[in-house]
């Protein structure tokens, strides 16, 4: 395992200590953050598969925990538990808290999609590649979120409760609601995943 997964994983833990520490009312960020980083440690896990057709089932259970990181978007939701004034000291630490939460989760679900997208995709430096991906994912993970949001259906509920699940996604496609939230959330998403892995690829800026 290299050094720089070791303090990636380092400064996640740090983080989860001054949670407690401080005795944050955002506690439930480190059970999201563990979720976020499943995905993350799957694509690094699919590296060493990169050859062999084992990485296809990798990605199969990554794309099931992948939405778990892009969910943690919603969880400035909480905010209005401790106020939108940021006019103390205790706002000051809580906002903090969870917005370095959010941007953790966030970007661990992106480092491992960037991670994972070249050992599936031929010719994943085209634009027309990347869009079409992305776009796919972005509404996939878009549905998964709503379903964890507001429905509260886990990914490990597709072994679990496999029918109530399909039944719940079948019981809110004639909501107008759910197809907002769908295209709103998808095409932020979207312009995440152009953006960073852009970035990412970018050796001549």
């Amino acid at each position: 395992m290299s050094k720089k997964i070791l303090a990636i994983h380092a400064i996640i833990g740090v983080f989860f200590v001054l949670i407690l520490l401080y005795q944050s009312r955002f506690s439930f960020l480190i059970l999201n953050l563990i979720l976020a980083l499943i995905p993350f440690d799957l694509s690094l896990l699919s590296r060493y598969f990169q050859h062999s057709r084992w990485r296809y089932l990798i990605a199969v259970f990554w794309l099931l925990f992948f939405p778990n990181a892009l969910y943690m978007m919603t969880d400035f939701s909480h905010l209005s538990s401790i106020g939108v004034g940021l006019n103390t000291t205790y706002q000051f630490v809580e906002y903090a808290i969870l917005a370095g939460g959010v941007f953790i989760g966030v970007g661990l679900g992106l480092m491992s999609l960037f991670i994972l997208y070249p050992l599936l995709i031929p010719n994943h430096q085209r634009l027309i590649n990347q869009i079409i991906t992305f776009s796919i994912l972005s509404v996939c993970s878009s549905i998964a979120i709503y379903l964890g949001r507001f429905l509260r259906i886990n990914s490990w509920d597709i072994f679990y409760q496999l029918h109530t699940t399909i039944a719940s996604i079948l019981g809110i496609l004639n909501q107008t609601d759910f197809w907002i939230f769908v295209t709103a959330f998808s095409i932020l998403q979207l312009m995440l995943m152009l953006l960073g892995y852009q970035l990412a690829q970018s050796d001549d800026m």
